[in-house]
């Protein structure tokens, strides 16, 4: 038996997934019906959800607000300054 069910997304979103989805053959149904198959396999989401490390976050606001950050317009520069 199935049953139908709705779910509001993000338009965005939902038009990038159906694309990808597309590439593989496959609906938003499909794909949706998948997830749902592994997380029951799963007994639980399957894949990783974690809130960023601290660093990370300290990270991300520095980048926000351009302090500490290094732009180099090469790799070879950014090795370089490494000791690469």
């Amino acid at each position: 038996m199935k049953i139908q069910t709705s779910v509001r997304v993000e338009d965005t979103l939902y038009k990038e997934a159906k694309d990808i989805f597309s590439k593989f053959g496959l609906s938003f149904g499909d794909a949706v019906n998948i997830f749902l198959a592994k997380v029951a396999m799963e007994n639980g989401i399957p894949f990783d959800l974690s809130l960023p490390s601290e660093e990370l976050e300290n990270r991300i606001n520095n980048l926000k607000v351009n302090k500490n950050t290094e732009v180099y317009k090469t790799a070879n520069e950014l090795f370089e300054d490494l000791g690469i």
